[in-house]
């Protein structure tokens, strides 16, 4: 698992569901499962964003 998965499966555990997760990353659930699993990538453009919204739940 990478290290953006880690992060996620933190968060995700921090906050108690996967849906508060995608709400904070304002994603649909469904993408951020996909982010986890490895199915797909977010865009390199949003990665920065999405890493700044998980440092403040971290």
């Amino acid at each position: 698992m990478n290290e953006f998965a880690n992060l996620l499966v933190r968060a995700s555990r921090t906050m108690g569901t996967l849906y508060a997760l995608a709400m904070l990353l304002n994603a649909e659930p469904r993408e951020v499962y996909h982010w986890i699993a490895g199915i797909e990538r977010p865009n390199p453009e949003r990665l920065g964003e999405l890493l700044a919204r998980l440092d403040t739940v971290l």
